[in-house]
């Protein structure tokens, strides 16, 4: 029994990292947000009179990091929409993580409800506003009565439950009981799975926008760097130009 109650502490504090973990990942993609527009574009110009004019975009490295952030993938798309394979094996992995972790969540939400049917059809109780405490007691003993004796005989006074008709029940038949010990076990398997798949969607995202932020900074420094001046390099008037190639 104590290694039960062990596990029932676990579950209910992964329940909580698990919301923790949605709500930070929800703040971050909300700031990455805004933060993309407030990004801007990185430019090549040429100096013709005092004057700049733009005559290519650059990639900028910090907005394709901050779009893989917020869609793995798209900080490649954004690099060169023409040519982003690896952005889209990216984006097919946060696609198929996705679709696994709201899956899990659904059936979790799925076998919840056939276990408070369970309880009220083959025991007799409600678990509505229950803990999980109830829930693990209800799943190894077949009524209050065996239960609250266990406890005296324990000496976890501390575990009775009160003797009132919303705290009793009594199960059918041992084969109900299992029944709803395996659920909550399958309940149980599908949640221990939300954590890890989260992990992986984060590791996407850095992975994914490491990439596209070293594409986009390579992509910078191939282009040419032209500039026109009417000042010679002599500090003189006349025509100068200059046109520098990275590779």
């Amino acid at each position: 029994m104590n290694n039960e109650y062990g596990i029932l502490i676990k579950r209910i504090s992964l329940r909580s990292i698990i919301l923790k973990l949605s709500y930070t990942s929800l703040f971050i993609i909300t700031c990455s947000i805004f933060v993309i527009h407030t990004v801007s574009a990185q430019s090549v110009g040429f100096e013709n009179g005092g004057q700049e004019s733009k005559f290519e975009e650059l990639p900028s490295p910090r907005k394709a990091l901050l779009l893989s952030f917020v869609v793995p993938g798209l900080g490649h798309h954004y690099v060169d929409n023409e040519n982003w394979t690896r952005g889209k094996i990216h984006l097919g992995s946060e696609i198929g993580l996705l679709a696994g972790y709201f899956g899990l969540s659904a059936r979790a939400n799925r076998l919840e409800n056939n276990l408070n049917t369970l309880a009220r059809s083959k025991a007799g109780v409600t678990l509505s506003g229950k803990d999980r405490g109830f829930e693990l007691a209800i799943a190894n003993f077949d009524n209050l009565e065996e239960y609250n004796d266990y406890q005296l005989r324990t000496r976890r006074w501390q575990n009775i439950l009160p003797n009132t008709p919303e705290n009793r029940w009594n199960w059918e038949s041992d084969n109900d009981r299992f029944e709803f010990q395996n659920t909550r076990d399958r309940i149980a398997n599908s949640e221990n799975q939300l954590p890890t798949l989260l992990t992986l969607m984060v590791a996407n995202r850095i992975f994914s926008g490491i990439n596209a932020f070293t594409q986009a900074r390579e992509a910078s420094s191939r282009l040419p760097e032209a500039s026109v001046s009417y000042l010679n390099e002599f500090g003189e008037r006349g025509v100068t130009a200059r046109l520098k190639f990275n590779f």
